[in-house]
């Protein structure tokens, strides 16, 4: 206490993690706290008291189901994360890479609930890369809705939220940010996301828009707008909202008006821009209706796009920085693209830090992704970046700044069909 009693970020003492203390031990903290930290609070178990509550859950939900904080402080939340293809290749023998078996139980994947919870939400699965790119989409959603849950409810009452965990301590398909092998998968980008400064949001639960601002001074004369896109691409709604949003709380835009002609499965685009026209926060969604369905499954469907790259090589203290402009020239959605950064005709760079990453792109969008990786990491090789995604396809090129191309091996076309098993649905009825 008297070491770390002065820091400012304190907000309670906690006697023990997950549990309460022996009794001698809790009587003489709280004499202790009364004398040396009489300002704070004190709590014998981190799992609950004093609007502080743990204990997850810590499996994959849909998103409205994150809407559901009633305490200030959530200390632990998780859910399933997925790693990348290569992640997963990675940490297993290829003999285990299409069925559900001891192996991935040894990696925390057990049992058929999530599969089935795939197939059930985005439609069955085909193999592990068909499973890697589902799970992508799990992965975004619901960890931007623990984060986005928490923002709806700011200090009404949420206060925080805090993910269990950053990165597993062996190779796992649960609880991440990022692998162990150090390679982010959607998870990490989909918090980036909700957790902006300024951020704008569809509330999942309740179908209304809100602007969440973290900063200090009120957001005037911003300008929000909201485009509903069918499966097809095809804009079925463009809405704008002037937007004064006070510090530190949720400003509610109103409710959606979904229209009558939407598609089953559609898409929801967000914007806000500043009195001067700068971007501030951009968000995308795909839904379904009412909002919680499990009637995803009609993402299949939509068309495949090729997307167009150009990017910039620049040198910083040691490190590449590569500026990946990507362009849709299409009248289709691109859904969660996908950079990773190789050596050209080798292996993947790690670490490697993305300004953004599984981003999805309307109709003549176009977005620019910073990759910076060291120079050292590269070991002399041009850089090579492969892209994949739920629906994406790419035109390949190749500059003296680097080369761009698909991940064929993160394609469903790529590997056979095998609807990822486990070994006892694939055993005789006795």
């Amino acid at each position: 206490m008297l070491r770390f009693r002065n820091h400012p970020s304190i907000i309670l003492w906690c006697a023990r993690n997950e549990g309460n203390p022996p009794k001698v031990i809790d009587d003489s903290l709280r004499s202790l706290m009364a004398e040396l930290e009489p300002l704070r609070l004190y709590q014998p178990s981190s799992t609950s008291g004093r609007g502080v509550h743990s204990g997850g859950p810590y499996y994959t939900r849909k998103p409205a189901e994150y809407y559901v904080f009633t305490e200030s402080f959530k200390t632990e939340i998780g859910s399933f994360s997925i790693p990348t293809m290569e992640s997963v290749q990675g940490m297993m023998p290829q003999q285990d890479w299409e069925v559900i078996n001891d192996n991935w139980a040894e990696h925390d994947l057990a049992t058929k609930y999530y599969r089935n919870m795939i197939a059930k939400r985005f439609g069955e699965v085909a193999n592990l890369a068909d499973f890697v790119r589902k799970s992508q989409l799990a992965n975004y959603e619901s960890f931007r809705a623990m984060y986005e849950g928490r923002n709806a409810k700011m200090f009404n009452p949420a206060t925080g939220v805090i993910t269990w965990m950053s990165n597993p301590a062996q190779p796992s398909f649960v609880w991440q940010l990022y692998h162990h092998d150090l390679e982010p998968n959607s998870a990490l980008f989909a918090v980036q996301k909700a957790c902006e400064p300024v951020h704008i949001q569809l509330n999942e639960k309740e179908g209304n828009i809100q602007v969440i601002n973290n900063g200090p001074a009120a957001l005037k004369n911003a300008r929000a707008h909201l485009s509903l896109f069918n499966a097809d691409g095809k804009p079925v709604l463009q809405q704008d909202y002037n937007v004064t949003a006070l510090p530190t709380v949720a400003t509610d835009l109103g409710q959606v008006q979904w229209p009558a002609d939407l598609s089953p499965v559609h898409f929801v685009k967000l914007t806000l821009h500043d009195a001067n026209g700068a971007l501030l926060s951009d968000n995308f969604y795909w839904n379904t209706l009412p909002l919680g369905s499990d009637q995803l499954a009609g993402l299949e469907k939509i068309p495949v796009v090729t997307l167009t790259a150009t990017v910039k090589r620049r040198s910083v203290h040691g490190n590449c920085l590569l500026d990946v402009s990507l362009h849709n020239p299409s009248a289709h959605i691109a859904v969660m693209t996908h950079l990773q950064l190789h050596r050209q005709g080798g292996d993947r760079v790690l670490p490697v830090f993305y300004s953004d990453n599984y981003v999805s792109l309307c109709p003549n969008e176009t977005k620019t992704i910073t990759v910076e990786a060291s120079e050292a990491a590269l070991q002399g090789s041009k850089p090579m970046i492969l892209v994949d995604g739920f629906n994406v396809n790419i035109k390949e090129s190749n500059s003296p700044d680097a080369a761009i191309a698909l991940n064929e091996n993160a394609q469903v076309n790529h590997w056979p069909i095998t609807h990822l098993p486990r070994p006892d649905s694939t055993a005789p009825k006795k």
